[in-house]
């Protein structure tokens, strides 16, 4: 039902594979970030230090670092899902899930 209600595509956090009781996914909306980043990997991640970060897309990438949005050049915010892959071009800035240092 929201699909129909809403201007412009539709997205969604993957749920575990092995769950009940969520979203089918024959119900619609591209899953954001790919099936590897699913709800509970992106929490656990945070909860052991990773963070998100903006930086230019020109600059390098942390090691083990997820692109998760393009901000492009004109402000347009496109999400990286699991049917597509976004390259930034010149000017654009990226949004990354960098994992956290250990001290």
């Amino acid at each position: 039902m929201m699909q129909d209600s809403v201007e412009g595509p539709v997205y969604r956090v993957g749920s575990p594979h092995d769950s009940h009781g969520v979203v089918a996914p024959y119900t619609g909306g591209d899953i954001l970030f790919g099936r590897a980043l699913v709800r509970h990997a992106l929490a656990a991640q945070y909860d052991a230090g990773a963070r998100f970060l903006v930086q230019p897309a020109s600059a390098p990438f942390p090691a083990g670092s997820e692109t998760l949005f393009v901000i492009h050049d004109d402000l347009r915010l496109e999400p990286v899902t699991e049917k597509r892959r976004v390259v930034p071009g010149h000017g654009d800035r990226v949004v990354l899930l960098a994992p956290g240092t250990e001290r």
